[in-house]
């Protein structure tokens, strides 16, 4: 039973026990008293008077009574329960860090709690009783915001997450945020407020320290926003003008290719005819032609290298791909070059049975040209070149194998890029430009193959390329 209850309840057992007894006593003396007087006279009427006022009376009292100290005892007991719940809630607002005030109905304070001794650095005995305008900023503001708070908390029940700033014992200001709530009794009467306030000075210095790096962040991220700006600018001016420049390249290796093939034509055409329609040919003349048609041959060569070269580079290679099978098409190749170097030997791979391969029957030729007659260069006379094939699940490997001093260390992971050659020098043994095996290395890429060298352990180098298997593209 609540404290409250226990209270009601004694005081109306303080009205209604006299009037119980006075009304038993009424209702006794008009009624069973009256009625016993009249039958059997008065020493009934006594004795019954003094057995009911001797026993019945004195045990409602002694009821009444029973009752009245169990009351008594649940009030002690509440009393004591709510003494106890004040002193831990005394103590929990004491001992809080943060800073608890109790207001009177006025404004002024009532109490005040450890953590307001540390944040304010007043006495409780020198602070209390003081205005809360006291602690808030001085001057008109203070007085208009008081107002605002306990007029606020009184309509609203409460004021949470307030920011003010107030000032401490030393003038210093402090940055507070602000939680009043209205206390009233039962009834509902006023009986002033409680307010929190918690430190918020150092997480306003890191709030403006925040702001002050993200603004000093955002004109960074302007000013480097800016400069990249004008980089790109710049990128796509200098792009422009290396798609210029590129496109000219093109346009002059082109237009240069074109011109030398129509002379180098005409010089072929000539040569031929003076070795066939001059009858009067002495040893000179046929050295001479000799000489001439090897050179025509060479700028033949090179001249269909350059196109080439600028036609990849310009991405427009086409290719026209197709299942086709690469032993006719290396015979081809080899019956070629046979017909130029007659004192070569040739080693074809005798495999009916390899699977199609999906490439461009020129384009492989081609490739194949370029590593036989780069095998043919650097081999002996004497020795042969042999050609092979072999396949596996998913592509084809052909392979030119020559029997020259091999390559060098260094060499072999450079020497597919342009221009590059092993013997650069002005004796090199023979004569290129470094181009051939750029174009096989871009060639076989365009066929989604691999292409790679390696020295023979029994001498020579071997240079090797895969084309994918026609079923498995």
């Amino acid at each position: 039973m609540s404290l409250v209850r226990s209270s009601a309840h004694i005081r109306w057992l303080q009205w209604m026990l006299p009037l119980a007894l006075g009304a038993l006593a009424f209702f006794d003396q008009i009624g069973p008293g009256r009625w016993i007087h009249d039958i059997w006279g008065d020493p009934a009427y006594f004795g019954v008077d003094i057995f009911f006022y001797a026993t019945v009376v004195p045990l409602l009292a002694f009821l009444t009574l029973r009752r009245f100290a169990g009351w008594l005892e649940e009030k002690e007991r509440a009393e004591k329960q709510v003494r106890a719940t004040e002193r831990r809630l005394a103590s929990i607002t004491s001992a809080s860090a943060d800073a608890i005030l109790g207001l009177d109905s006025a404004g002024h304070i009532e109490s005040w709690n450890r953590g307001a001794e540390m944040l304010f650095g007043f006495w409780a005995d020198e602070i209390r009783g003081r205005p809360l305008t006291d602690l808030l900023a001085s001057g008109e503001s203070a007085h208009v915001e008081a107002r605002w708070l306990m007029e606020t908390t009184q309509t609203a029940g409460f004021v949470r997450g307030h920011e003010t700033t107030c000032h401490d014992a030393d003038g210093r200001i402090v940055q507070v945020e602000l939680t009043a709530t209205r206390l009233a009794d039962t009834p509902g009467e006023n009986l002033g407020m409680s307010v929190i306030l918690r430190d918020i000075t150092e997480r306003k210095r890191r709030d403006d320290e925040i702001q002050r790096l993200n603004a000093n962040l955002s004109e960074q991220v302007g000013e480097r926003t800016r400069e990249l700006a004008e980089k790109v600018e710049q990128l796509a001016r200098a792009n422009t003008e290396l798609r210029k420049l590129d496109q000219m390249r093109s346009e002059f290796v082109s237009l240069v290719s074109h011109q030398l093939r129509a002379p180098l034509t005409n010089m072929n055409g000539a040569v031929a005819q003076i070795a066939t329609d001059c009858a009067m040919m002495n040893p000179t003349c046929d050295r001479m032609v000799t000489i001439l048609n090897q050179q025509v041959e060479r700028l033949d060569h090179l001249v269909r290298d350059v196109l080439n070269t600028a036609s990849i580079e310009a991405g427009e290679l086409a290719l026209h791909p197709e299942p086709i099978s690469v032993l006719p098409t290396m015979r081809q190749v080899i019956e070629q070059i046979r017909a130029r170097t007659a004192r070569r030997t040739f080693h074809l791979p005798d495999k009916p049975g390899l699977p199609l391969v999906y490439a461009d029957r020129d384009r492989v030729a081609e490739v194949l040209a370029n590593l036989c007659d780069n095998a043919d260069k650097y081999s002996p006379p004497d020795q042969p070149i042999i050609v092979e094939a072999r396949a596996d699940e998913t592509e084809v490997t052909l392979s030119v194998r020559d029997f020259g001093a091999g390559i060098l260390p260094n060499d072999l992971q450079r020497i597919f890029d342009k221009f590059y050659r092993a013997d650069s020098s002005d004796s090199q043994a023979a004569y290129g430009y470094g181009l051939g095996l750029y174009i096989c290395r871009r060639l076989v890429q365009a066929h989604q193959g691999r292409i790679w060298v390696e020295n023979h352990p029994d001498g020579g180098a071997v240079f090797s390329f895969t084309l994918p298997i026609a079923n498995s593209i």
